[in-house]
Protein backbone atom coordinates (compact mmCIF):
# COMPACT_ATOMS: atom_id res chain seq x y z
CA UNK A 1 0.00 0.00 0.00
CA UNK A 2 2.93 2.08 1.05
CA UNK A 3 4.78 1.88 -2.63
CA UNK A 4 1.06 2.45 -4.55
CA UNK A 5 0.65 5.45 -2.13
CA UNK A 6 4.22 7.08 -3.52
CA UNK A 7 3.65 6.13 -7.03
CA UNK A 8 0.63 8.13 -6.97
CA UNK A 9 2.59 11.35 -5.47
CA UNK A 10 4.90 11.10 -7.88
CA UNK A 11 1.96 10.65 -10.96
CA UNK A 12 0.17 13.32 -8.79
CA UNK A 13 3.53 15.30 -9.42
CA UNK A 14 3.22 14.62 -13.26
CA UNK A 15 -0.11 15.56 -13.54
CA UNK A 16 0.44 19.37 -11.61
CA UNK A 17 3.61 19.50 -14.11
CA UNK A 18 0.79 18.73 -16.94
CA UNK A 19 -1.43 21.26 -15.99
CA UNK A 20 1.38 23.82 -14.84
CA UNK A 21 2.21 23.80 -18.85
CA UNK A 22 -1.39 23.70 -19.77
CA UNK A 23 -1.78 26.80 -17.53
CA UNK A 24 1.20 28.64 -18.73
CA UNK A 25 0.22 28.25 -22.38
CA UNK A 26 -2.87 29.57 -22.28
CA UNK A 27 -2.29 32.33 -20.30
CA UNK A 28 0.62 33.20 -22.86
CA UNK A 29 -1.68 32.86 -25.78
CA UNK A 30 -2.16 36.21 -28.06
CA UNK A 31 0.17 37.80 -25.16
CA UNK A 32 1.29 40.86 -27.60
CA UNK A 33 -1.73 41.32 -28.76
CA UNK A 34 -3.56 42.43 -25.41
CA UNK A 35 -3.53 45.97 -24.13
CA UNK A 36 -0.48 46.55 -21.77
CA UNK A 37 -2.58 46.61 -18.51
CA UNK A 38 -3.62 42.89 -19.31
CA UNK A 39 0.07 41.92 -20.62
CA UNK A 40 0.92 42.73 -16.72
CA UNK A 41 -1.67 40.99 -15.05
CA UNK A 42 -1.12 37.37 -17.02
CA UNK A 43 2.37 38.25 -16.41
CA UNK A 44 1.68 37.99 -13.03
CA UNK A 45 -0.60 35.13 -13.36
CA UNK A 46 2.30 33.18 -15.49
CA UNK A 47 4.70 33.26 -12.54
CA UNK A 48 2.63 32.56 -9.99
CA UNK A 49 1.32 29.62 -11.67
CA UNK A 50 4.83 28.44 -12.40
CA UNK A 51 5.68 28.50 -9.25
CA UNK A 52 2.80 26.39 -7.36
CA UNK A 53 3.40 24.29 -9.99
CA UNK A 54 6.77 23.78 -9.39
CA UNK A 55 6.99 23.98 -5.76
CA UNK A 56 4.10 21.68 -5.51
CA UNK A 57 5.79 19.08 -7.96
CA UNK A 58 8.46 19.31 -5.89
CA UNK A 59 7.17 18.65 -2.56
CA UNK A 60 4.93 15.92 -3.57
CA UNK A 61 8.36 14.62 -5.57
CA UNK A 62 10.18 14.66 -2.01
CA UNK A 63 7.56 12.97 -0.39
CA UNK A 64 7.08 10.20 -2.70
CA UNK A 65 10.73 9.57 -2.69
CA UNK A 66 11.19 9.41 1.24
CA UNK A 67 8.32 7.20 1.40
CA UNK A 68 10.15 4.78 -0.76
CA UNK A 69 12.35 1.87 1.22
CA UNK A 70 15.80 1.78 0.27
CA UNK A 71 15.06 -0.52 -2.41
CA UNK A 72 17.16 0.51 -5.26
CA UNK A 73 14.99 -0.43 -8.03
CA UNK A 74 11.99 1.70 -6.75
CA UNK A 75 14.14 4.65 -5.84
CA UNK A 76 15.26 4.44 -9.22
CA UNK A 77 12.00 4.43 -10.99
CA UNK A 78 10.84 7.33 -8.75
CA UNK A 79 13.92 9.56 -9.30
CA UNK A 80 13.80 9.01 -13.13
CA UNK A 81 10.21 9.77 -13.36
CA UNK A 82 10.61 12.96 -11.40
CA UNK A 83 13.53 14.19 -13.08
CA UNK A 84 11.72 13.33 -16.37
CA UNK A 85 9.08 15.49 -15.24
CA UNK A 86 11.17 18.43 -14.59
CA UNK A 87 13.57 18.23 -17.46
CA UNK A 88 9.79 18.11 -19.90
CA UNK A 89 8.23 21.22 -18.34
CA UNK A 90 12.32 22.87 -18.90
CA UNK A 91 12.14 21.51 -22.38
CA UNK A 92 8.52 22.66 -22.85
CA UNK A 93 9.01 26.04 -21.75
CA UNK A 94 12.57 26.70 -24.10
CA UNK A 95 10.10 25.42 -26.93
CA UNK A 96 7.71 28.00 -25.95
CA UNK A 97 9.55 30.61 -25.79
CA UNK A 98 11.13 29.73 -29.13
CA UNK A 99 7.93 29.76 -31.02
CA UNK A 100 6.53 33.24 -29.52
CA UNK A 101 10.05 34.38 -30.08
CA UNK A 102 9.32 33.11 -33.74
CA UNK A 103 5.75 34.18 -33.77
CA UNK A 104 6.99 37.76 -33.18
CA UNK A 105 9.31 37.74 -35.56
CA UNK A 106 6.65 36.61 -38.44
CA UNK A 107 4.97 39.78 -36.56
CA UNK A 108 7.19 42.56 -37.34
CA UNK A 109 7.49 40.90 -41.03
CA UNK A 110 3.57 41.29 -41.42
CA UNK A 111 3.52 44.47 -39.74
CA UNK A 112 6.55 46.34 -40.93
CA UNK A 113 7.48 47.79 -44.29
CA UNK A 114 10.79 46.30 -44.87
CA UNK A 115 12.26 49.62 -46.83
CA UNK A 116 11.50 52.19 -43.99
CA UNK A 117 11.26 50.16 -40.90
CA UNK A 118 7.97 51.66 -40.05
CA UNK A 119 4.32 49.94 -39.74
CA UNK A 120 2.81 49.10 -43.35
CA UNK A 121 -1.32 48.87 -43.75
CA UNK A 122 -1.17 45.42 -41.89
CA UNK A 123 -0.20 47.08 -38.75
CA UNK A 124 -2.09 49.92 -39.44
CA UNK A 125 -5.37 47.52 -39.33
CA UNK A 126 -3.66 46.35 -35.85
CA UNK A 127 -3.72 49.60 -34.63
CA UNK A 128 -7.16 50.54 -35.65
CA UNK A 129 -8.51 46.40 -33.85
CA UNK A 130 -7.08 47.41 -30.74
CA UNK A 131 -7.62 51.31 -30.32
CA UNK A 132 -10.85 51.96 -28.16
CA UNK A 133 -13.37 53.50 -30.04
CA UNK A 134 -14.03 56.94 -28.02
CA UNK A 135 -10.45 57.81 -27.52
CA UNK A 136 -9.37 61.28 -28.92
CA UNK A 137 -7.16 60.75 -31.98
CA UNK A 138 -5.43 62.66 -34.51
CA UNK A 139 -4.29 61.63 -37.81
CA UNK A 140 -1.48 63.05 -39.95
CA UNK A 141 -1.27 62.11 -43.54
CA UNK A 142 1.86 63.34 -45.25
CA UNK A 143 2.91 62.74 -48.96
CA UNK A 144 6.21 64.04 -50.36
CA UNK A 145 5.97 66.31 -52.95
CA UNK A 146 7.57 65.75 -56.84
CA UNK A 147 8.28 61.79 -55.93
CA UNK A 148 6.77 60.43 -59.24
CA UNK A 149 9.18 62.54 -61.27
CA UNK A 150 12.28 61.48 -59.00
CA UNK A 151 10.94 58.11 -59.56
CA UNK A 152 10.64 57.66 -62.87
CA UNK A 153 13.70 60.36 -64.13
CA UNK A 154 16.29 58.95 -61.72
CA UNK A 155 15.07 55.61 -60.91
CA UNK A 156 13.23 53.43 -58.44
CA UNK A 157 16.95 52.84 -56.32
CA UNK A 158 16.89 56.70 -55.72
CA UNK A 159 12.93 56.61 -54.92
CA UNK A 160 13.82 53.56 -52.53
CA UNK A 161 16.61 55.66 -51.15
CA UNK A 162 14.50 58.77 -51.19
CA UNK A 163 11.88 56.84 -48.78
CA UNK A 164 14.26 54.85 -46.60
CA UNK A 165 15.51 58.30 -46.00
CA UNK A 166 12.13 59.62 -44.97
CA UNK A 167 11.32 56.71 -43.09
CA UNK A 168 14.77 57.38 -41.38
CA UNK A 169 13.12 60.76 -40.59
CA UNK A 170 9.90 59.74 -39.14
CA UNK A 171 10.94 57.36 -36.67
CA UNK A 172 12.25 60.11 -34.15
CA UNK A 173 8.64 60.93 -33.74
CA UNK A 174 7.80 57.75 -32.78
CA UNK A 175 6.59 57.68 -29.36
CA UNK A 176 5.49 54.12 -28.11
CA UNK A 177 2.15 53.68 -26.69
CA UNK A 178 0.97 57.20 -27.99
CA UNK A 179 2.20 58.17 -31.53
CA UNK A 180 2.27 55.41 -34.21
CA UNK A 181 3.65 56.06 -37.75
CA UNK A 182 2.59 54.08 -40.89
CA UNK A 183 3.97 54.16 -44.61
CA UNK A 184 0.34 53.17 -46.32
CA UNK A 185 1.48 53.51 -49.78
CA UNK A 186 4.80 54.64 -52.24
CA UNK A 187 5.20 58.05 -50.84
CA UNK A 188 2.73 58.07 -48.72
CA UNK A 189 2.68 58.14 -44.35
CA UNK A 190 0.40 58.42 -41.63
CA UNK A 191 0.77 59.40 -37.93
CA UNK A 192 -1.51 58.98 -35.92
CA UNK A 193 -0.72 60.38 -32.07
CA UNK A 194 -3.36 59.65 -29.08
CA UNK A 195 -4.62 62.11 -26.91
CA UNK A 196 -3.18 64.91 -28.99
CA UNK A 197 -4.55 68.27 -29.48
CA UNK A 198 -5.84 70.44 -32.47
CA UNK A 199 -2.40 72.96 -30.86
CA UNK A 200 -0.47 70.12 -30.55
CA UNK A 201 -0.98 68.99 -33.68
CA UNK A 202 -0.20 71.87 -35.97
CA UNK A 203 2.76 71.63 -33.65
CA UNK A 204 3.72 68.02 -34.95
CA UNK A 205 3.01 69.00 -38.70
CA UNK A 206 5.18 71.63 -38.14
CA UNK A 207 7.88 69.60 -36.88
CA UNK A 208 7.12 66.65 -39.06
CA UNK A 209 7.56 69.41 -42.10
CA UNK A 210 10.73 70.74 -41.11
CA UNK A 211 12.64 67.37 -40.80
CA UNK A 212 11.35 66.14 -43.94
CA UNK A 213 11.79 68.94 -45.91
CA UNK A 214 15.06 69.74 -46.94
CA UNK A 215 18.19 68.58 -49.24
CA UNK A 216 18.69 64.40 -49.68
CA UNK A 217 22.29 63.40 -50.76
CA UNK A 218 21.48 60.11 -52.11
CA UNK A 219 24.81 58.08 -53.30
CA UNK A 220 25.43 61.20 -56.50
CA UNK A 221 22.52 62.64 -56.23
CA UNK A 222 21.38 65.72 -54.39
CA UNK A 223 17.25 66.42 -53.98
CA UNK A 224 15.53 68.57 -52.16
CA UNK A 225 11.87 67.55 -51.22
CA UNK A 226 8.93 68.52 -49.36
CA UNK A 227 5.65 67.31 -48.20
CA UNK A 228 2.80 68.07 -47.77
CA UNK A 229 0.58 67.42 -44.84
CA UNK A 230 -3.07 67.05 -44.01
CA UNK A 231 -3.99 66.78 -40.25
CA UNK A 232 -7.85 65.72 -38.75
CA UNK A 233 -8.80 64.98 -35.55
CA UNK A 234 -11.56 62.27 -34.05
CA UNK A 235 -14.58 63.56 -33.01
CA UNK A 236 -16.66 61.37 -30.84
CA UNK A 237 -16.65 57.55 -32.10
CA UNK A 238 -13.86 56.64 -33.94
CA UNK A 239 -14.43 56.02 -37.60
CA UNK A 240 -10.53 55.09 -39.28
CA UNK A 241 -11.91 55.20 -43.07
CA UNK A 242 -13.25 58.26 -42.56
CA UNK A 243 -10.53 60.23 -40.35
CA UNK A 244 -8.21 58.80 -43.12
CA UNK A 245 -10.14 60.22 -45.95
CA UNK A 246 -10.65 63.72 -44.13
CA UNK A 247 -6.54 64.35 -43.46
CA UNK A 248 -6.03 62.98 -47.21
CA UNK A 249 -8.54 65.38 -48.39
CA UNK A 250 -6.91 67.86 -46.12
CA UNK A 251 -3.36 66.89 -47.45
CA UNK A 252 -4.30 67.42 -51.06
CA UNK A 253 -5.38 70.68 -50.08
CA UNK A 254 -2.10 71.53 -48.62
CA UNK A 255 -0.68 70.83 -51.88
CA UNK A 256 -2.75 73.33 -53.67
CA UNK A 257 -1.40 76.40 -50.77
CA UNK A 258 2.42 74.95 -51.97
CA UNK A 259 5.12 72.85 -50.95
CA UNK A 260 5.78 72.39 -47.71
CA UNK A 261 2.58 73.32 -45.98
CA UNK A 262 0.13 71.53 -43.67
CA UNK A 263 -3.88 72.07 -43.81
CA UNK A 264 -6.28 71.38 -41.08
CA UNK A 265 -9.62 69.67 -41.63
CA UNK A 266 -12.43 70.44 -39.80
CA UNK A 267 -16.16 69.71 -39.53
CA UNK A 268 -18.91 71.96 -37.75
CA UNK A 269 -21.09 70.54 -35.31
CA UNK A 270 -24.30 71.72 -36.77
CA UNK A 271 -22.79 72.54 -40.54
CA UNK A 272 -22.62 69.42 -42.83
CA UNK A 273 -20.34 71.38 -45.06
CA UNK A 274 -16.56 70.58 -44.31
CA UNK A 275 -13.83 74.03 -44.48
CA UNK A 276 -9.93 74.12 -44.35
CA UNK A 277 -9.26 75.76 -41.34
CA UNK A 278 -5.59 76.56 -41.04
CA UNK A 279 -2.33 76.18 -43.35
CA UNK A 280 1.35 76.66 -42.56
CA UNK A 281 4.48 76.94 -44.29
CA UNK A 282 7.32 75.36 -42.72
CA UNK A 283 10.44 77.34 -42.79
Amino acid sequence: MEEARNYMLTILSILIGVLTVYSTLRLTKDFSRQPQRTRAVRSSLVVLVISAGLGGMHLLGRRALTGFTTEGRSLLISLFLYMLTLAGILYLFLRVRMILGERDQLKELAYRDTLTGLLNKNGMDHFWDHCKLSEQLSVLYLDLNRFKSINDTLGHHTGDLLLEAVGTSLQQFTCKGKRHIFRVGGDEFVIIAKRCSRKESEQLALKVLERITRTYKLESHELFVSASVGVTISQGRIDPKQLLQEADSAMYSAKQLGSGRYAVYKQESRIPSVKLVSSSRAQ
